[in-house]
């Protein structure tokens, strides 16, 4: 846990700072992960962790193709389940999105461009309701203020795990 704590404290300063997390703390977490996982419970713990984040890539994919998540947010998760097994990946999963809602909100009381963004998301799910057509959907990045970084969420997950809380 202690290699996973170290890679998450690269991971947050480069998102905070860069707003991408590079390939390269990805790549090296899974790798020693899966390492840990060899060491701890062989081949078949491997085999599990690889499992783990091909469901963990599947499941998120699709939120990262309508614009929902970050592809380094998918890449964490991904990373994580390298580390976690079963039931601490899901419940880790569970707390960094119930975490990131939490953080979600207090940006929509304290920022009005994130409250305009929450509406604007209301209208878009309605018109696809009706039209079933998502093509002309654009993401706006140029507002930072609104963007939730999911590191930040994901690590304090991270340091709740750590404490025995879940």
């Amino acid at each position: 846990m202690v290699i996973l704590f170290g890679i998450f404290c690269v991971v947050v300063y480069m998102d905070m700072q860069f707003y991408k997390i590079p390939n390269v703390c990805i790549l090296a977490g899974m790798v020693c992960g899966l390492i840990m996982t060899y060491m701890s419970y062989s081949l078949t713990g491997v085999l599990m962790s690889c499992a783990a984040a091909a469901v963990i890539f599947t499941a998120f994919y699709p939120f990262y193709l309508i614009g929902g998540l970050g592809a380094g947010d998918v890449k964490l998760f991904m990373m994580a389940g390298c580390f976690l097994r079963y039931e601490k990946l899901f419940w880790y999963l569970l707390v960094t999105f119930a975490v990131g809602a939490f953080i979600s909100s207090v940006k929509m009381i304290l920022f009005r461009e994130s409250r305009q963004r929450f509406f604007y998301l209301i209208r878009y799910i309605i018109k696809i309701a009706i039209t079933k057509n998502i093509d002309d959907y654009k993401v706006d990045k140029k507002n930072k203020r609104c963007v939730i970084r999911l590191s930040v969420p994901a690590f304090i997950s991270l340091i709740i795990l750590c404490l025995g809380m879940y």
